[in-house]
């Protein structure tokens, strides 16, 4: 799911953007690795050209993810944040200098920052209010119903819900284990609300059945 609704690739690809282009440069990196770290001494502005990037924070053997930024999305290195490339990724880098003259030449470039920062602090709200007040069971049917929501396909038996994470990159995304949130699909397939259809692929059969779910466990 793309945060910002705006690709800064395509501002950047105008032909008038050559000069701005000169600001930025790029880095690749193998997916599963560490980009930065909350101690990285670079103060830098990144935008996704490549693949798909975790923004998430860590205490001891936890992992909590805020967000997945994707191609045309934008992030700073100075967030307090881990940045981790779930696949092989491009980032277009520019030192914080540079940012104002961005800002002032492509106005899609705040906006974009400005949406996903947004939505970044939305997501530590509902994972503070979900450790707090929820189980996992509870987040992990609340995450397929917003999923389903945002970009399920309707079909006669139900919404069909297509995720591009692996079950550990959903692990992390819930604070929880693998094997635990393999157990709790499990638990919900047996039950009738959510069943697999295939790799990365899960079938809703009634909306109205997994929301009463979600909010009796609640």
């Amino acid at each position: 799911m793309k945060f910002s609704g705006v690709n800064l690739l395509d501002e950047l690809a105008r032909e008038d953007m050559h000069e701005l282009r000169g600001l930025i440069g790029a880095r690749t990196f193998p997916g599963g690795s560490i980009i930065f770290t909350p101690d990285t001494e670079e103060n830098l502005v990144f935008i996704v050209s490549r693949g798909r990037v975790r923004i998430y924070l860590a205490y001891e053997d936890k992992e909590f993810t805020l967000g997945i930024l994707n191609p045309g999305d934008v992030y700073s290195t100075h967030s307090d944040c881990y940045v981790q490339a779930l696949d092989d990724a491009e980032l277009l880098l520019t030192n914080v200098r540079s940012v104002k003259r961005i800002m002032d030449t492509m106005p899609d470039f705040t906006r974009t920052m400005v949406r996903v920062l947004g939505h970044i602090l939305k997501n530590s709200f509902l994972i503070i209010g979900g450790l707090a007040f929820k189980d996992i069971y509870t987040r992990l049917m609340e995450f397929l119903l917003a999923e389903a929501r945002h970009s399920g396909v309707k079909r006669e038996d139900g919404v069909l819900v297509t995720l591009d994470l692996t079950i550990e990159q959903l692990a992390q995304l819930m604070g929880a284990t693998r094997q635990t949130v393999s157990t709790l699909l499990g638990d919900m397939a047996r039950a009738g609300l959510v069943l697999k259809q295939a790799r990365r692929v899960y079938l809703i059969p009634d909306m109205a059945a997994l929301e009463k779910a979600a909010l009796a466990d609640s």
